[in-house]
C-alpha cells in the first residue's frame, strides 16, 4: 500500500457520511490539498452502510430538523456527476396521542415543509396493510423518501477526488503530535504534517478526541439492529415509510419483496464492529406484536447491526475543539445521519474553509 504523504493542510480522519461530505464542501470550496483517512477496508463499512437510509425531514429536535430539510433538498437535486439519491416514496410519522400528532404538523407549518395531518381512517383508507396499529393517526410527508446510501457516499467521494482529495483505506490514525502551526498525525501508513485535522471517525470520534488531547466530549454509542423479513406477497415498494414515534419507537420500510423493519433499541456500547444480539429476533417479535400486528408473524430472513453515535444534546457536533486548536470535529450525526449529511458538511466546510483562507 502507498504511503501517506508527507503533508498536506487538512486530514479527515472517517471515511464515512460526515468525512465524505465534509471533504466534498471543501474540494467544491476550492481547498485541494485534503486527505482522508479510513480505518477500515472500505469507506463507509460501519453507520454509513448499515443504515435503512430512511430520509425523515422532521425529527424531535429543531436545529436537527433544519439540517435534514436542508440535507432532503441536497437528496433530491444533487449536483452534476452523482447518481440519483432519493426515492421519494414519503412517510408516515404514527402517534396514538392526537396531541403529538398536532405538535407535529404545526413544527412542520411553521418549518413550511409539506405534510398532511391524516385520522386513523384516512390512513387505514390509502394503507390497509396497517389495519391494528395502535395509532390515532398519523402526519404524512410526501417529500420524504428512501436514499441509495451507498450512491451518496460514493458521490461525495468521487467528487471529492476529482477535486484533489486522496483518500487512504486500511489507514489507522495511532498518535498526534501538535507542533507550530501543524500537527503530525502517526498512521498505519506512515506520518502526514497537516495544519487541521477533522475528527469525523463516527463511534471513534471520542476516542480521536483523547488521542488528540481534546476537551473531553460526552458521546454515547446506541448499538441497533435492523431486520429484513421474508418475501410477502403484494407488497408495495413504493408505499411511504411508517415510522411509529411512541415510547415504542419503531420504523417499517416497504421492501421489493418484503420489510425492513427497526424496533429503534439502543443499547450504549464502546465503539465495535457492532454484531446481532442473541435475543434480538425475540425482542424484535414482542415489539411488532403490541404495534405492528400485521407483521408479527412473518419470519426473519437477514438482521444485522450498526453503531449509531449521539452527543448529550441529540445535535451534531460541528466545530473547532477549545483544547485543541487544529482539531475539528463533525461528530454525533446520530439516527439521522444520511439525510443531514450533506448540510453538516456544508457547515463544517464554511468554518474550515474561514480558517483555511
Amino acid at each position: 500500500m502507498d504511503p501517506v504523504p508527507e503533508r498536506t493542510r487538512v486530514v479527515i480522519v472517517g471515511g464515512g457520511f460526515a468525512g465524505g461530505a465534509t471533504a466534498f464542501h471543501l474540494a467544491q470550496g476550492g481547498v485541494r490539498d485534503i486527505i482522508i483517512l479510513e480505518r477500515e477496508a472500505t469507506c463507509g463499512y460501519h453507520a454509513s452502510g448499515r443504515n435503512a437510509g430512511l430520509c425523515r425531514q422532521m425529527c424531535d429536535d429543531d436545529l436537527v430538523t433544519g439540517l435534514a430539510i436542508a440535507g432532503a433538498e441536497f437528496l433530491r437535486r444533487p449536483p452534476a456527476g452523482f447518481s440519483p439519491l432519493l426515492d421519494q416514496t414519503g412517510s408516515l410519522l404514527l402517534s396514538a396521542r392526537p396531541a403529538v400528532l398536532e405538535d407535529i404538523a404545526a413544527r412542520a407549518a411553521r418549518r413550511d415543509l409539506p405534510h398532511e395531518r391524516l385520522g386513523l381512517d384516512r390512513v387505514l383508507g390509502r394503507w390497509p396493510r396497517l389495519t391494528g396499529v395502535p395509532a390515532a393517526g398519523a402526519v404524512f410527508f410526501p417529500t420524504d423518501g428512501v436514499i441509495d446510501i451507498h450512491a451518496l457516499l460514493t458521490g461525495f467521494l468521487n467528487a471529492a477526488r476529482a477535486g484533489g482529495t486522496r483518500v487512504y483505506q486500511s489507514a489507522e490514525v495511532r498518535r498526534f503530535r501538535p507542533g507550530r502551526g501543524s500537527v503530525v498525525v502517526e498512521t498505519s501508513r506512515g506520518n502526514v504534517t497537516a495544519e487541521v485535522v477533522v475528527n469525523a471517525a463516527g463511534a471513534w470520534a471520542g476516542d480521536i478526541g483523547r488521542r488528540a488531547g481534546a476537551a473531553p466530549l460526552d458521546l454515547v454509542c446506541l448499538h441497533r439492529h435492523l431486520f429484513l423479513t421474508e418475501r410477502v406477497p403484494g407488497v408495495d415498494r413504493r408505499a411511504p415509510f411508517a415510522w411509529f414515534v411512541d415510547h415504542e419507537e419503531m420504523y417499517v420500510r416497504p421492501e421489493e419483496h418484503g420489510y425492513l423493519i427497526s424496533a429503534c433499541d439502543g443499547v450504549p456500547s464502546e465503539p465495535c464492529d457492532a454484531r446481532v444480539a442473541p435475543d434480538a429476533t425475540g425482542v424484535l417479535g414482542e415489539r411488532l406484536r403490541r404495534v405492528a400486528p400485521w407483521l408479527a408473524d412473518l419470519s426473519v430472513a437477514r438482521a444485522w447491526a450498526c453503531l449509531r453515535t449521539f452527543a448529550a444534546d441529540q445535535r451534531p457536533v460541528v466545530g473547532w475543539d477549545p483544547d485543541a486548536p487544529w482539531l475539528f470535529w463533525v461528530a454525533g450525526l446520530g439516527g439521522h445521519g444520511a439525510t443531514t449529511c450533506a448540510a453538516v458538511g456544508r457547515l463544517a466546510a464554511g468554518d474550515l474553509g474561514r480558517r483555511l483562507a
